[in-house]
């Protein structure tokens, strides 16, 4: 199998099992379709350029791990977010208030 096909699998089976648990039933066929589609493209863009093929392949499986840290429960961009909430939450908690004088 060659290593755009392994990331598309990935991609898939991730969409797959993201929907499954969130609303307890299978992604409607449009949105695998889409990812189809686009690592077709990408795979395409590998034949057509075989000078390019690498660097398709690792954005194919960039992707594919984007997709991967997006579905886990608590993933990266899960821990990015609580961190900018909590650093948030801190700014608003010291004092930092602006006061407007009127001329």
């Amino acid at each position: 199998m060659g290593g755009l096909a392994g990331a598309w699998l990935l991609a898939e089976a991730l969409t797959v099992w993201r929907e499954v648990r969130a609303s307890h039933h299978m992604p409607v066929p449009g949105a695998l379709l889409g990812l189809t589609g686009f690592y077709a493209a990408l795979g395409l863009i590998g034949d057509v350029s075989p000078a390019a093929r690498p660097v398709v392949t690792l954005g194919g499986w960039a992707l594919a791990l984007a997709n991967l840290l997006n579905a886990l429960p608590q993933g990266l961009g899960g821990q990015v977010q609580q961190a900018a909430a909590s650093q948030e939450q801190a700014q608003q908690g010291t004092g930092s208030t602006t006061t407007t004088q009127v001329a």
